[in-house]
């Protein structure tokens, strides 16, 4: 469910650039496509690390909604550490698939960092 969500529109905005760009190889669309399927899930990961964590008004939403509305969260499912240490585990699974890339790509990298260092 969750790679349908942020993940999907991550994972099409990224492909989408790389084909506007009209030199991505195969193999290169199929490394971003990982890249970008590790940050969408990571986003939401850390959205539910925050939904637990912060405050409503550093999230800029309710505090806690997911868990009012019985949605399945990370936290709730694996545990605050573990969905944490999840999270770091899929930035650095996205920063590998960025491997073949050279420092083009390093916005990229910026981004899989910022997403699980995101305080809202």
């Amino acid at each position: 469910m969750h790679r349908h969500k942020t993940g999907a529109l991550i994972e099409a905005s990224v492909k989408l650039g790389a084909l506007a760009s009209g030199r991505a190889t195969p193999e290169q669309l199929h490394a971003l496509q990982m890249y970008a399927r590790a940050i969408g899930l990571a986003f939401q990961v850390q959205d539910d690390i925050l939904d637990v964590e912060s405050d409503t008004q550093t999230l800029g939403k309710r505090q806690g909604a997911d868990i009012a509305r019985d949605k399945p969260t990370y936290p709730a499912l694996l545990g605050l550490d573990t969905a944490k240490a999840y999270a770091l585990e899929l930035r650095d699974q996205a920063l590998e698939a960025l491997r073949p890339f050279d420092a083009a790509a390093e916005p990229l990298r910026d981004l899989a960092r910022y997403i699980v260092e995101r305080r809202s």
